[in-house]
C-alpha cells in the first residue's frame, strides 16, 4: 500500500511540473511562438478551459461542454499540401481527469511558418471500449475542438497558423479512479495546408 501511494505522489508530482511547463509554453506571445524552426507547441487542454472561463472543470455530463472553436466559417482555399502524423493516444486511470497525447509535431518539408491550416481530419482509438462519459478534443496552439467521434474532420483551425503541433485531450465524467484503465491506442491526423 505504501508503495502505491508513493507513485501516486510521484505521478503528481510529474503531472504538476508537466502542467506547469505547458502552462509556460501556452502563455508565450504569439511572435515568440513561430520563432525558430520548432513548430508552435499545442495549448493543454486545462489551459484552454481556464483562460476561457471553465477553470480546468471536467464537463458534467455527454456534450455539456461546448468549446468555441473561434473558427472562421469554411471558405474554398487553395491546398497546397498536407502532412500526416500519428501518437498513441493516453492511458486513462481517473474519471475528471484531463489526459493528452504526445505532442504532433507537423511532417515533412512543404510546411512553413508562414503556412495556414485549412482542413484537419483525425482519428483516435482505445484498446477496449471506452466507458460512457468520454469527451475528447483536438487542440492546437490557439484552441480546442470538442470532437463528436472517433474519427471526422473540421475546419475550426481554418486560418490559423499551420507551423503548430497538435493534441488529442481526453476526461471522462465523473470522479475517482477508473477501473480497469482505459488504454489508449493510435491517434493520427492530416492536415491540409496552404
Amino acid at each position: 500500500m505504501r508503495a502505491f501511494a508513493y507513485r501516486c505522489r510521484e505521478f503528481k508530482l510529474r503531472y504538476a511540473i508537466v502542467a506547469s511547463l505547458l502552462l509556460t509554453l501556452a502563455v508565450l506571445p504569439a511572435a515568440s511562438v513561430f520563432a525558430g524552426d520548432q513548430p508552435a507547441a499545442a495549448i493543454s487542454l486545462s489551459t484552454y478551459l481556464g483562460r476561457n472561463g471553465n477553470a480546468g472543470n471536467a464537463p458534467a455530463g455527454p456534450g455539456a461542454i461546448q468549446l468555441n472553436s473561434n473558427a472562421t466559417p469554411s471558405r474554398p482555399g487553395r491546398v497546397t499540401g498536407s502532412w500526416s502524423a500519428a501518437t498513441s493516444a493516453p492511458a486513462i486511470f481517473h474519471r475528471g481527469v484531463n489526459y493528452q497525447s504526445p505532442q504532433i509535431a507537423p511532417a515533412g518539408s512543404g510546411v512553413t511558418s508562414s503556412s495556414k491550416t485549412r482542413r484537419v481530419s483525425w482519428q483516435y482509438s482505445f484498446l477496449t471500449a471506452p466507458p460512457a462519459g468520454v469527451h475528447a478534443y483536438l487542440c492546437n496552439y490557439a484552441r480546442c475542438v470538442g470532437l463528436s467521434s472517433a474519427s471526422g474532420n473540421t475546419d475550426a483551425f481554418d486560418d490559423d497558423n499551420g507551423w503548430s503541433n497538435f493534441v488529442f485531450a481526453f476526461v471522462i465524467d465523473g470522479r475517482g479512479a477508473l477501473t480497469p484503465a482505459l488504454q489508449g491506442s493510435g491517434s493520427q491526423v492530416i492536415v491540409s495546408y496552404e
